[in-house]
């Protein structure tokens, strides 16, 4: 993962959120994928457990992150029907991987569409 950036005006979980953010977005999780425990993230963040729990709870609100007690936080496999993923202002390193993000998605659908034929 990353660290704080002593720099960032944000919140340290909004820290930690923007990165899980920019790693989903990039495809480093995958739709369905696991992601690592409150501790693992608390550790490779340098943060409080409950930094690291407000983190996925942003990203539970915001429609990325689905929880299911006892197992974990995974990477959400679709939009629920009517819903809409909301993305707040985003930093400069999350545009860039939101739009790498964009980008991948599209060549997946351009290489779908390629092997069909």
């Amino acid at each position: 993962m990353a660290s704080l950036d002593p720099d960032d005006p944000r919140a340290p979980f909004l820290q930690v959120a923007g990165g899980l953010r920019a790693a989903i977005l990039s495809g480093e999780y995958a739709p369905g994928a696991k992601l690592p425990t409150l501790q693992e993230l608390a550790e490779s963040w340098g943060v409080a457990v409950n930094t690291a729990k407000s983190a996925v709870a942003h990203l539970r609100e915001e429609g990325l992150v689905v929880i299911r007690h006892g197992k974990g936080s995974f990477v959400r496999t679709q939009p629920a029907e009517g819903d809409s993923v909301t993305r707040p202002e985003a930093s400069g390193d999350e545009r860039v991987w939101q739009a790498i993000a964009e980008i991948r998605k599209r060549l997946g659908e351009i290489e779908r569409k390629l092997g069909e034929n």
